[in-house]
């Protein structure tokens, strides 16, 4: 796998710890980013570069998104719901700081405002589930083969009494047990 094909390709899929990583290395990248902004703001140049770094960084995000929504089975064109989503919550969170701080509204709005912030919590929150915690799908899907398969080392396969009575989808994922903590028959 190289990294071109991680940041940049829609097609294939990613299991969860590299989605997390590329997720925690955006997040880090856009904070010390913002941080070079405030400091150098005056200059002109910085626009340019500021609206190339931020559709390069919208773009990793995407196809990192739309891998991982491969590998639990979905459409990677569900990537753009989840950015619609969080789009949604940062304007959703500046309307509801605003009017926190100073901006009259009518009871009405207050009502509506909590309504939206219920609704947009719960779809970040399942969103945030489905992209973190929920495993992808097992063996190759339509999107292509498993992350997590492991290659064929030509060694014999164990039956199933060697594992102890783990379930088949555990022994699946985790492998053979070593031959050192096999019980002897």
């Amino acid at each position: 796998m190289t990294y071109i094909w991680l940041l940049f390709s829609f097609r294939g899929r990613i299991n969860r710890a590299r989605y997390l990583v590329v997720q925690l290395a955006l997040l880090t990248f856009w904070l010390l980013w913002l941080k070079f902004l405030f400091q150098f703001s005056q200059q002109w140049t910085t626009l340019l570069v500021d609206w190339v770094v931020t559709i390069a960084m919208i773009w990793i995000n995407a196809a990192t998104t739309a891998k991982r929504l491969h590998d639990r089975n979905r459409s990677g064109w569900w990537a753009v719901a989840v950015f619609v989503l969080n789009r949604l919550c940062y304007v959703y969170y500046g309307l509801f700081f605003g009017s926190y701080f100073g901006v009259d509204i009518s009871i009405a709005m207050e009502l509506l405002l909590v309504m939206l912030a219920v609704a947009l919590s719960l779809l970040a929150t399942w969103a945030f589930i489905e992209l973190v915690f929920l495993i992808g799908t097992d063996g190759s899907n339509r999107f292509g083969p498993d992350p997590l398969a492991r290659v064929p080392t030509g060694a014999p396969a164990n039956s199933g009494s060697d594992q102890n009575d783990v379930p088949a989808f555990l022994v699946h994922r985790a492998g053979a047990l070593p031959a050192s903590s096999r019980q002897p028959d």
